[in-house]
């Protein structure tokens, strides 16, 4: 079930799929369609414009394809910033490369990250994992979350949205291989006002950063309990 509906305009540059994006979605869509009953809220709050920093929970490998249908959906094309070794597969890293994704090398550092701000910069929607991989917890509700998305997104002056999602696990699980074929299981999606930014830029950088990181961490995990039902926030 959708809540909003998407705002109709002309795709700016960046936001123009182009054939790889095409063949994903070609191949992608009808799988999908079998697998999940999409229930997306909030999605009024992607930017229709510019670029912006998607900070999301990672609780399934399935995960980024469900998050990327909503925002294709809403006419926005996602860049995910990706682990290097994603990049050297003949098949798979041709495709990272012609969709537009950014490599980050986790060793090299500095540069992926500078491809990343070069990126957002330039109009760009970056889908990040602050967590740095998919959450390890049972019960499936978010790990400790790193500082990039929020480096990221002061550095490039853009808007940072918390972007919460659960359900994919019930088809894939975290680390699994696995797919859970049958009946259609519902994923939920919750896109979030950005994260205010503003007030931090007067702070310490490190200070700014922490306190930054902080926020999305408190508003990304309240989030994720709120589709899940969990009672509490995670410790």
């Amino acid at each position: 079930m959708r809540t909003t509906l998407a705002v109709q305009r002309r795709p700016i540059p960046h936001d123009r799929r182009g054939l790889a994006w095409w063949l994903a979605v070609a191949v992608c869509k009808p799988i999908l369609v079998v697998l999940r009953r999409p229930d997306w809220r909030g999605v009024a709050g992607i930017p229709r414009v510019g670029g912006a920093v998607l900070a999301a929970n990672h609780i399934s490998h399935l995960d980024p394809l469900l998050v990327a249908e909503m925002v294709l959906a809403e006419g926005r094309v996602p860049r995910f910033l990706a682990k290097a070794s994603l990049f050297s597969g003949p098949v798979v890293g041709k495709w990272f490369r012609a969709a537009g994704h950014v490599e980050v090398d986790r060793v090299a550092g500095r540069a992926g990250y500078d491809n990343a701000v070069s990126a957002a910069r330039d109009g760009r929607l970056l889908l990040v994992y602050p967590e740095g991989s998919i959450t390890k917890r049972e019960d499936g509700l978010p790990m400790t979350m790193k500082s990039g998305a929020v480096r990221i997104a002061l550095e490039a002056s853009v808007p940072l949205v918390p972007v919460a999602q659960w359900g994919a696990q019930e088809i894939l699980p975290a680390y699994s291989g696995q797919v859970r074929w049958g009946w259609r299981r519902r994923v939920s999606v919750l896109v979030g006002p950005p994260i205010p930014l503003d007030d931090l830029r007067d702070l310490e950088p490190a200070r700014a950063i922490e306190v930054g990181r902080r926020r999305l961490e408190d508003t990304l995990s309240a989030m994720v309990c709120e589709l899940s039902g969990a009672d509490t926030l995670p410790q």
